[in-house]
């Protein structure tokens, strides 16, 4: 393909593709990949960013969404199949509020259920109002920050609730993180 210039967006069914063409033998070596995580397009809940150092060396820039619902008089919640992808070592966390607590109670820990804090320790954000409410860092022992490392096994995120919601309570998490292979 020429070099071309796009007024618009640019759109493809099946992801896209940097690659480069050895002159001499002909030989294609693919660069970097934009696509989904699991290459399922239609039923995607995470974006990959994949970049390759070597063939068998492969980064890949990654989002997650968990969709969490913490129960009237729980302090806890997560989500209901186990869907943070394996070896994940989330760099920060979005978090939104979909349906508000009755009570004014923080979100103030991130994690899985073999620990409640491992992505994000110690936040203190309000559940009580619906909306966007920022973007946290992952300093957990699992989080970009922490000492421990990815988990081998895919798990479910798991959050704590500084008390009762009073009732029930729909966070959406929205996670950037990296998997390497």
């Amino acid at each position: 393909m020429a070099n071309t210039t796009f007024n618009g967006p640019v759109r493809s069914e099946n992801g896209f593709e940097t690659v480069s063409k050895n002159t001499t033998t002909g030989v294609i070596s693919e660069h970097g990949k934009l696509t989904t995580a699991d290459g399922d397009l239609a039923n995607a809940k995470t974006g990959a960013l994949q970049l390759n150092a070597v063939d068998t060396n492969i980064a890949s820039l990654q989002t997650y969404q968990a969709i969490i619902t913490i129960a009237n008089g729980a302090t806890t919640g997560k989500e209901t199949g186990i869907g943070m992808p394996s070896n994940f070592i989330p760099m920060c966390v979005m978090v939104n509020v979909d349906t508000a607590s009755t009570n004014n109670v923080n979100l103030v820990d991130i994690g899985d259920d073999g620990d409640t804090d491992s992505y994000t320790d110690g936040i203190a954000v309000a559940v009580n109002a619906t909306g966007f409410k920022g973007v946290f860092g992952c300093n957990g022992v699992r989080g970009i920050t922490g000492v421990t490392g990815a988990t081998t096994t895919a798990d479910e995120v798991e959050v704590v609730v500084s008390g009762d919601p009073g009732s029930s309570t729909v966070l959406t998490l929205t996670f950037v993180g990296i998997v390497a292979s």
